[in-house]
């Protein structure tokens, strides 16, 4: 924020925390039924409030191993279809 009656160019820029970045993960899941809660359960049982850093590598991220943390799991099953799950897994990177 700029001091009183001074143009924003002088305000004064801090960077405590760094940079907060997120990595979203867009799929589709195919299986049975059991597969498929199997699947669903497992994403939410990492997500329950008491995480451990986990692993993710990735061709985006050159293959270098970043640790992350679950931020959100949302998924939907379709009645046209109800052999696969299309979800959305977003990652927080850092540690805890």
């Amino acid at each position: 924020m700029p001091m009183p009656t001074s143009d924003s160019n002088s305000a004064f820029l801090l960077d405590i925390f760094g940079v907060l970045k997120t990595i979203t993960v867009d799929g589709i899941f195919t299986g049975t039924l059991a597969e498929q809660n199997t699947f669903i359960t497992n994403i939410e049982g990492i997500a329950n409030g008491n995480q451990s850093p986990v692993s993710f590598v990735s061709s985006h991220t050159s293959y270098a191993a970043k640790n992350v943390l679950v931020q959100n799991f949302s998924w939907t099953v379709t009645k046209s279809n109800p052999g696969y799950v299309t979800y959305s897994l977003t990652l927080i990177e850092g540690s805890s």
